[in-house]
């Protein structure tokens, strides 16, 4: 088993001859924990632990199968993996050891993030297998460092929708929702297939089609008012990736025009802006002066000009034509709301 960077940059594990979404990989260990535990005696009970239905069952155990991973039905007893099967041990070194500890901070400072609180608990218990010595002075090292996850969404109900989006998308399954955008005034209810989770912009999106549209639209799961997950199943595409709908939009919402983007910022915040890789195609010219001069292609305007403003007086749009026109008028209808206050 391996893990490479697939097709447009989609993590995949080659796991004996099948290509597996990492996103399959909390499932197949959970199969493994139930089957190992004997928590599930009928097919159905066991796809009921598990969340999904037959099908998925199915493939997931033959999917075991294929590695190497012994389970059997016992008539009466249900379904049961060999006991002689452990998963190998786990030997870590001092810098995985600190690795470990970085990502147990970072999970513990996104646990309301879908999925964070099960990360932390995984890698407690891989801390579990390290000697005290060693775990001991990587956590005293640990001390001395600190997670700041930032901005974030605050709300709770994020992580129910993800659970029930997620579990559409591996078992290929229609959800109902019920979704309030910022400009709505009426909730849009309808049947939606998911494709693809995205996280981006300190919150989670789902992108998929629903029966009101005829193209791939993207949902954010904190306007979800409503979720449910249905019997009713599609066929997604064989090819769909996050790029192929956001392509080189400045964040998530591409407008269908690419343009040359030019920016210069002043000596004050060039470093800053350097430093961080803002976009797929950003490219960088420092100048002796001490300022930059920054070079984007985006697709739409929208977006990027609202980050400009955010520099305010340390930045001058260069070209293209219609993005100075933007930025001017946002900063001057800006500034008529302080001047007439």
């Amino acid at each position: 088993m391996y893990a490479d960077e697939g097709r447009r940059g989609v993590l995949h594990v080659e796991f004996t001859g099948y290509v597996v979404s990492v996103k399959r990989i909390h499932r197949l260990v959970r199969l493994i924990t139930i089957l190992h535990g004997g928590q599930a005696g009928s097919t159905d009970e066991l796809a009921q632990a598990m969340g999904v239905s037959r099908r998925t069952l199915f493939r997931d155990l033959q999917l075991l199968k294929e590695a190497g991973i012994p389970h059997y039905h016992e008539p009466g007893k249900g379904y049961r993996i060999g006991q002689s099967y452990y998963l190998p041990p786990i030997n870590l070194t001092v810098m995985e050891t600190l690795g470990l500890l970085l990502l147990g901070k970072t999970a513990a400072a996104q646990r309301h993030q879908p999925l964070m609180a099960d990360a932390l608990s995984a890698v407690s218990k891989l801390l579990t297998s390290v000697p005290d010595p060693l775990r001991d002075a990587c956590s005293d090292i640990m001390e001395n460092i600190s997670v700041d996850p930032g901005s974030r969404v605050q709300d709770s109900t994020e992580l129910a929708h993800y659970v029930n989006l997620q579990r559409c998308i591996d078992d290929h399954r229609v959800c109902a929702i019920t979704y309030m955008g910022p400009t709505q005034t009426t909730p849009l209810v309808c049947k939606f297939e998911p494709y693809a989770m995205h996280f981006a912009a300190r919150a989670w999106y789902v992108l998929g089609k629903t029966d009101q549209h005829d193209d791939v639209r993207m949902f954010k799961l904190v306007r979800m008012q409503k979720t449910a997950v249905t019997d009713e199943r599609f066929d997604p595409p064989k090819r769909f990736t996050v790029e192929d709908k956001i392509g080189k939009a400045w964040q998530l919402i591409p407008e269908g025009k690419l343009y040359q983007v030019e920016l210069e910022f002043t000596p004050r915040v060039a470093t800053n802006v350097a430093e961080v890789r803002w976009h797929s195609t950003q490219s960088v010219r420092r100048r002796k002066d001490g300022s930059c001069i920054v070079q984007f292609e985006v697709d739409g305007l929208a977006e990027i000009a609202w980050w400009i403003c955010g520099y305010a007086d340390q930045v001058r749009v260069r070209k293209p034509k219609q993005l100075i026109t933007r930025v001017s008028e946002m900063l001057q209808q800006a500034w008529q709301q302080y001047s007439n206050s």
